[in-house]
């Protein structure tokens, strides 16, 4: 009877395991997905709605999902208040915060972080064909975790499920 308890536990705490890190490749996904729709907002409110960066952060705490949002608001108001602090490094303080517990690589990251370095150039047409070049990229990093998600969350539900077998007969 404690036998098939511990089985049961062990496998289903292997299980668990599996779909806890398949959750993080499709929250990865969705992460890409988002800072893509951020990026092409960015993108076009420079483009054709001539917005300069602060009031763009106003506007993608409206537009963007809650846990981009919430930053983009807080760059907004420390940028109304004047503190003296630039841009730049307010930028970088909330985007650190931002990607704390965000599963994506570094790269993927870097391309929010130096948006405000994206747009230190005079001509909208520069900057439009900067922030064009981080957004051919992000599309390259999402359709490859798309296309890998599939096979990786089957091979990592098979190895889930071997190592909770391996551990009950191990163990028992």
């Amino acid at each position: 009877m404690f036998k098939l308890a511990g089985f049961l536990c062990i496998m289903i705490g292997c299980v668990g395991w599996g779909e806890a890190k398949i959750r993080e490749e499709k929250s990865r996904v969705w992460h890409l997905r988002e800072l893509m729709r951020i990026i092409r907002r960015i993108q076009d409110e420079i483009q054709y709605g001539k917005h300069t960066l602060p009031e763009i952060c106003l506007i993608l705490a409206e537009y963007s999902d809650i846990w981009y949002g919430d930053y983009f608001r807080r760059i907004y108001e420390q940028l109304r208040q004047k503190n003296g602090t630039g841009l730049g490094k307010i930028w970088g303080q909330q985007m650190e915060l931002c990607f704390l517990k965000v599963p994506l690589q570094e790269e993927e990251k870097d391309v929010l972080r130096r948006i405000p370095d994206c747009l230190g150039m005079q001509d909208e047409t520069l900057q439009a064909m900067h922030i064009g070049q981080s957004m051919d990229m992000l599309t390259r990093k999402c359709r490859q975790a798309e296309e890998t998600y599939e096979s990786k969350s089957k091979v990592i539900r098979s190895i889930s499920i071997l190592a909770g077998l391996f551990l009950t007969i191990f163990l028992i």
